[in-house]
């Protein structure tokens, strides 16, 4: 199988011929709508007055909750969120009411005539000020093995303490958006920029009290989402569905990029409180965690999101004694929701910050201290899953070896010698990722695939296009399975009619469960053809074949053992199509062997894991505390590569992303939880100028039996966690100032007034 084809829609994209949901043609009378949000993060609302707002010119319909004819009710997992608020408000952002005009212009000024009297609160906006006021989201998880307190007394060291971090702003190029068309009878078309196509049907329908069958979402690609657009999209286009339902008219709605910011959720900010006992060699004897994650005003995916940060606790290391309990918090911000790595990059980062704690405790290399608490072959995991075809410590004496780690430590300390004002680090940070929904009955996919008698062909699976290219993946593994040259193939948009009650296209698995959906379809399709193909050779060629001999390569069909004997795979289409033979199919996958029992904190919910480690070395200013990411070297076991190039860039994209989270991007919030940080020019994320001088990156492939389709595993979010040797490696780099006699404790994000107020800290101990 040619592994790496090119990218479907990459010339289009470069070129600008890339249709999006506010690209294609609109109808003549399609109104805008624009939302009216709350201005505070608490407050009762008293009255609400729009009379002078709806006689504007220009001005079709305002609408507030008493208008929604089914149930002002948006929640999927906890049924807690209103789509527009009716007594009180309970985040900045909240939606109150919507205005439907001719323009935007007149909606933005009718919005300025509505009258809203507040009974402002004191708003919760931390993890602290929520656990003080018992402000739970749900109850609280738990994991537990063996047992830690009878084990604390037998560690010679005992290290207690908390990690924590901040949230993330998606920052996704394409904002929050929705086009709504109105059909025959009750019937809606619903365009929408969402990872979660069949959630917008199911809520839409919810609200105004439809059946699911009266809305069908279509989304053709979006324009990057990294989880922002999994429930985020939700409340957008149910807003829009309901202007359409209420004025008969198609209606148009888009956030502007600082409202996005805004009003939407972000990565959650974490703590974590631990203590952890260990020996004098650095082997982890028991640990005890208490695992916090800031939910914002409602439950969105917080539980799923706080239950996968339980579960990357342990990260590579197995500890026989491990405790781990887990509290989603209801605060006043914007629901916090998924991002890149859902939950499991704040759970490693907490693992890996105490893994740096114990080397310097010790005294011990960090390699040493990983590959003595690395998990090895078959053993357990907290929540009982055996971790299988372990290579953890072969990636990490692959990283060593690739990035010449004992000559770059011995030039790191020489330049940290000869130079007073700059100093180098370095910092690794390894990887156990696992692949799965962890709600399990979300592991499925369906695909359709059609055959046309010119021998081209049109497949729809489940899976949404968002700039990850399952598209061109799932192009491959129909080309392989047909044998036909990929430019025969479209693949469709996704469309709640053609691919029903799909999962959300997260958690790393779109083409795991979408691709082998396609293929199996696929299959059924060949299975029929390879029937006819035996008849044809025989009829034209006299070759007497059997069906598993029949192969499609190169646009042609043939029996493997007489491959000079061809009949085109067109030839062949066209006599099935003569013939009667079902050209079409339909085909469901589940990820088999996969299960969790939420009540005992055990069971099996990954299907499997991907591995990997990443090696960052790092140049500070002393003096202003600027810095340089100079070299980074990833090992990456990806089992089988299905596109290198793809694979390539999206562990890429993944490293940038999780450096900026854990070194500039920070979010910051006023008394009353504003986001004060809503514009590009007040958040920073990386950008050309932060890609490191040298970026090594080693794709491990080799024959995994845990793996999916083709042998491939997943590939978005496992990498975003590579970026955290980032901050590792500047956390060493100011510990060179004291010769790593004094431990820092850099905050997160580590910014550059972080890193500097932490150097200057250094300097004062060192003094």
């Amino acid at each position: 199988m040619k592994n790496n084809p090119n990218h479907l829609s990459g010339v289009s994209h470069v070129t600008g011929e890339t249709k999006f949901i506010f690209d294609e043609l609109k109808p003549a009378n399609m109104l805008q709508m624009k939302v009216l949000h709350s201005k505070y993060a608490k407050a009762e609302i008293l009255s609400i007055d729009y009379s002078e707002a709806e006689q504007l010119v220009g001005i079709v319909k305002i609408f507030t909750a008493d208008d929604i004819p089914g149930e002002n009710q948006i929640g999927v997992i906890i049924k807690d969120e209103p789509l527009l608020a009716k007594k009180e408000t309970t985040y900045i952002g909240q939606p109150i009411a919507a205005v439907v005009g001719e323009s935007i212009e007149a909606c933005n000024k009718a919005i300025e005539k509505i009258k809203i009297v507040y009974k402002e609160h004191k708003p919760i906006l931390t993890i602290k000020e929520a656990l003080i006021q018992n402000s739970f989201i749900d109850k609280e998880q738990k994991l537990q093995s063996g047992n830690p307190e009878k084990h604390f007394d037998k560690c010679d060291n005992i290290i207690q303490g908390v990690v924590d971090g901040g949230g993330q702003e998606h920052l996704y190029l394409e904002t929050q958006r929705t086009i709504v068309v109105p059909d025959e009878g009750k019937h809606l078309f619903v365009y929408s920029a969402t990872q979660s196509p069949t959630e917008i049907q199911e809520v839409t329908s919810r609200i105004l009290n439809l059946e699911r069958k009266d809305i069908t979402v279509d989304v053709k690609r979006i324009g990057g989402a990294f989880g922002g657009k999994e429930r985020s999209a939700t409340i957008w286009a149910a807003l829009t569905t309901l202007a359409t339902y209420l004025t008969k008219k198609p209606v148009e709605f888009l956030l502007t990029r600082i409202e996005d910011i805004k009003y939407t959720g972000k990565r959650h900010p974490f703590e974590t409180h631990y203590k952890v006992g260990f020996n004098n060699d650095g082997e982890i004897i028991a640990a005890d965690f208490k695992f916090y994650i800031n939910g914002g005003a409602y439950a969105d995916l917080s539980t799923a999101i706080l239950e996968r940060g339980l579960w990357h606790l342990d990260n590579i290391y197995h500890i026989k004694h491990f405790s781990a309990k887990g509290l989603a918090l209801r605060t006043n911000l914007p629901p916090n929701t998924a991002f890149r790595g859902f939950g499991a990059p704040q759970g490693v980062f907490s693992i890996e910050y105490i893994i740096q704690k114990i080397a310097f405790k010790t005294k011990k290399d960090i390699f040493e201290i990983r590959k003595l608490n690395s998990y090895k072959e078959s053993e357990k995991t907290p929540y009982s899953q055996p971790v299988r075809e372990v290579c953890i410590d072969e990636i990490l004496d692959k990283v060593k070896e690739n990035s010449k780690y004992t000559s770059l430590q011995k030039s790191c300390n020489d330049f940290n010698k000869k130079n007073i004002f700059n100093k180098k680090g370095i910092g690794i940070t390894p990887v156990k990722f696992g692949i799965s929904f962890t709600t399990t009955f979300l592991n499925q996919g369906t695909a359709l695939v059609w055959v046309y008698t010119d021998g081209s062909i049109s497949a729809s699976h489940g899976g949404v296009e968002m700039g990850q290219e399952i598209n061109t993946k799932i192009a491959q593994i129909v080309s392989n399975e047909f044998g036909v040259d990929i430019e025969r193939i479209k693949i469709e948009s996704t469309n709640t009619k053609r691919a029903a009650n799909t999962s959300p296209t997260a958690a790393s698995c779109a083409v795991d469960i979408n691709g082998n959906a396609a293929m199996l379809a696929c299959q059924k399709i060949t299975s029929r053809l390879k029937n006819l193909a035996v008849k044809t050779l025989k009829k034209d060629f006299n070759i007497e074949s059997h069906k598993s001999d029949i192969c499609f390569k190169n646009n042609n069909v043939f029996d493997k053992n007489h491959s000079e004997k061809k009949i085109s795979f067109t030839s062949l289409v066209n006599k099935a199509y003569i013939n009667r033979i079902n050209l079409g199919a339909q085909a469901f996958y589940k990820t088999p062997n996969i299960y969790f029992d939420s009540e005992k904190g055990k069971g099996h919910p990954f299907y499997y894991y991907v591995f990997g480690a990443a090696l960052t070395q790092v140049q500070i200013d002393t003096l202003t505390g600027m810095y340089k990411v100079e070299k980074v070297f990833i090992v990456h076991e990806n089992a089988y590569t299905l596109n290198y190039n793809v694979d390539i860039g999206q562990i890429e994209g993944a490293f940038i992303q999780g450096m900026g989270w854990c070194t500039m991007e920070e979010l910051k919030y006023n008394d009353k939880g504003e986001n004060t940080t809503s514009s590009t020019s007040t958040y920073k994320i990386p950008t050309i100028t932060d890609i490191p001088d040298v970026f090594s990156i080693d794709i491990m492939n080799r024959i995994r039996k845990f793996s999916s389709v083709y042998g491939v595993k997943g590939i978005g979010e496992p990498p975003f966690i590579y970026g955290q040797s980032t901050y590792f490696a500047l956390k060493d780099a100011v510990e060179s100032i004291s010769d790593h006699k004094k431990e820092c404790s850099l905050k997160f994000p580590a910014t550059p007034e972080a890193v500097l107020l932490e150097i200057e800290n250094q300097k004062r101990q060192y003094a």
